[in-house]
């Protein structure tokens, strides 16, 4: 099974019948994981502003709809951003692959008994047992 696949029946187990809340706590979460990539770049202001509104789709999800959205230019963006993404490990000599193996692995572990369970704001928690991705073994440090 590719990366894809998994993360895809990941998110089948998790949420078999998304619906439109679903939806922006996940577009929070992507923004969450975009502020800390700011974060890791060193643009904490950049990381702190996009965090808020992170925020703001997780908790408040009530508060916006995907009414309207052109979801052929949605796709477009989410499509390019798992390109963009790819590329950024690329250039700075990363296994992307053996990473998002490794960050399955980990979200996995986050399920009791093969079942997600979810925090107030819809979000999956990690339970005790939970096992943190171990992704240093994919980076390639400066000069290698």
């Amino acid at each position: 099974m590719n990366q894809i696949s998994e993360i895809l029946e990941w998110f089948n187990r998790a949420v078999p019948s998304p619906n439109e809340r679903n939806f922006w706590i996940q577009a929070g979460c992507d923004a969450e994981e975009c502020a800390e990539a700011l974060a890791a770049l060193g643009l904490g202001e950049e990381a702190r502003l996009l965090d808020n509104v992170a925020y703001d789709l997780k908790t408040s999800p009530e508060f916006f709809t995907v009414e309207g959205v052109d979801r052929t230019a949605l796709l477009d963006a989410i499509c390019d951003r798992i390109v963009t993404g790819i590329g950024m490990a690329h250039m700075l000599g990363m296994d992307i692959q053996g990473a998002l193996a490794e960050v399955n692995r980990s979200n996995w572990s986050k399920f009791v008994d093969g079942k997600p369970v979810f925090d107030e704001n819809g979000k999956i928690k990690k339970r005790p047992g939970y096992s943190a991705p171990e992704l240093w073994r994919f980076v390639k440090e400066e000069g290698q």
